[in-house]
């Protein structure tokens, strides 16, 4: 089993050709970023597998010109760093990360990607890149969907607490939009559990009759959802492409997550209760 100490010792080595330095100084701040407290030169070297006299090496010129800040041999993130990470924030905004994903997945699959945001008992595709081929899955900017009928709304249910799921199958009507769609509560209940376990929802027919959606949820730092990355095809070739398409989807969402802070494994815990 993988754990965070050996992706940042696999990430520290040379696995994908960059030099080994880098990797190492990758490794280094994505430990001291997601760190409560500052870390020692043994610890930092255990962490990611690197020899202290190597990691020394790295460690005395990211002190000297501010990346790292170094306080009774411990050693945490300076204020270069931060400077620098707000440069980022600032010049180069989510949706443009957003669309680079999202541009990614299309050429991977050739499907249509959303993105979805949620809005009170609905959600609203906020960005959407249709695929190239003449038979797609066609959604508009800006439009919504009941949440008990979508990928991107049954994602948004999975990460309620029980108590928001409770209040909200109290107070919405469950109306068939195709004859597949579900409107059982119990029903419903057990796809959202299902969704929680497996990290991700498909739909097939239950909006559109003729179209199919996997929807993967994408987190802020703080473990709260940003919103869902939806994959949408037609039923035939999201049945036959299904592996693909779910693994694609949970990548790039991935890769949202991390662009927003979030780290692997860290979701709210208020929503587990």
């Amino acid at each position: 089993m993988k754990t965070a100490r050996s992706d940042r010792a696999e990430a520290a080595g040379d696995t994908s050709g960059a030099p080994r330095s880098l990797t190492r100084i990758l490794a280094l701040f994505d430990l001291l970023a997601y760190s409560k407290r500052h870390m020692s030169l043994s610890e930092l070297s255990n962490a990611i597998g690197c020899p202290k006299s190597s990691l020394l090496v790295l460690l005395r010129p990211l002190t000297e010109k501010g990346y790292l800040m170094r306080e009774k041999d411990n050693y945490f993130l300076g204020p270069r760093i931060f400077q620098f990470a707000q440069s980022i924030l600032t010049n180069h905004p989510f949706e443009s990360v957003l669309r680079g994903v999202m541009n990614d997945v299309v050429n991977q699959t050739g499907e249509t990607i959303l993105f979805a945001v949620r809005d009170g008992e609905n959600v609203v595709y906020s960005s959407v890149i249709e695929s190239p081929q003449p038979v797609r899955y066609v959604a508009q900017q800006g439009i919504n969907r009941p949440l008990y009928c979508s990928a991107s709304g049954l994602v948004m249910l999975a990460f309620d607490t029980p108590q928001e799921q409770d209040a909200y199958f109290q107070c919405t009507e469950l109306k068939s939009l195709t004859p597949n769609s579900i409107t059982d509560e119990n029903e419903l209940r057990g796809i959202i559990s299902e969704i929680r376990r497996s990290g991700y929802a498909s739909t097939v027919g239950t909006a559109h009759v003729d179209a199919a959606g996997f929807g993967v949820p994408v987190f802020r730092a703080d473990g709260n959802l940003a919103g869902a990355l939806v994959i949408g095809a037609p039923v035939e070739r999201a049945k036959r492409n299904r592996k693909q398409y779910v693994a694609a989807a949970k990548t790039a969402a991935d890769r949202l997550s991390r662009a927003l802070g979030h780290r692997s494994g860290v979701v709210d815990e208020t929503a587990l209760h």
